[in-house]
């Protein structure tokens, strides 16, 4: 859905269940009815950090979900059974893979999209993000509980980056690179961090993000 010309574009997938198609048209007539406009702007971005539309596109979707269940009922079942099938169908990249092991954001969004079907578990320290994400109403809440989710999660995306950088060097060396595969353990759904420098410190804070990703991508 586009906030700006007010276009809903709905794909259109083989094998398309009922409740697959209840689940996506719902979903963006979820942004259609509660993201504003206004809120996308680069200057919500803009200075915070890499990946950081990332953060605001998992709580956003969360709330919008939130609210279109709580004004439609019925879309509940659909939702839930939707859900299911897109985990089989492995859309969100889980078959073979450990989903605790993902990063927090990542975790996040498979837990308010798929509930308790994918056992995502939490720290107390984070549930404390889960309980505050329940209880976002406004545009203004999910940008504040972002903020404060992007920067509780700094340290543990600079490692990741640490890592990966480092074992991409470790198997370019031994010329595997081809191979390696870079989001075993989850990563803002693709978003690209190499803009930081090797220690993964000084560009973190480079105000020249370039991060425009389409909220779509992440449903």
């Amino acid at each position: 859905f586009n906030v700006k010309s007010r276009t809903l574009i709905l794909p259109l997938w083989e094998d398309m269940s009922p409740e697959l198609y209840d689940l996506l048209g719902g979903h963006e007539v979820g942004h259609a009815l509660f993201t504003p406009e206004e809120g996308w702007h680069d200057a919500v971005v803009n200075g915070i950090g890499p990946g950081f539309r990332t953060f605001l596109n998992v709580i956003e979707d969360a709330r919008i979900e939130n609210a279109i269940k709580s004004k439609y009922p019925g879309i509940r079942k659909s939702f839930s059974k939707a859900y299911r099938e897109l985990i089989e169908k492995d859309f969100f990249g889980t078959k073979n893979r450990n989903p605790n092991k993902f990063l927090l954001i990542d975790r996040i969004n498979l837990y308010f999209k798929c509930g308790v079907a994918m056992g995502i578990e939490f720290k107390p320290e984070e549930k404390v993000f889960i309980d505050k994400i329940n209880q976002v109403q406004t545009w203004d809440d999910v940008v504040a509980v972002s903020r404060e989710l992007y920067e509780y999660c700094r340290e543990e995306l600079k490692n990741q980056y640490r890592e990966q950088a480092a074992l991409r060097e470790q198997m370019k060396k031994q010329g595997l690179d081809e191979e390696f595969d870079d989001d075993e353990s989850g990563g803002g759904f693709g978003e690209d961090y190499s803009e930081w420098d090797e220690d993964g410190a000084e560009s973190f804070d480079d105000e020249s993000e370039d991060d425009s990703g389409d909220r779509s991508n992440h449903l």
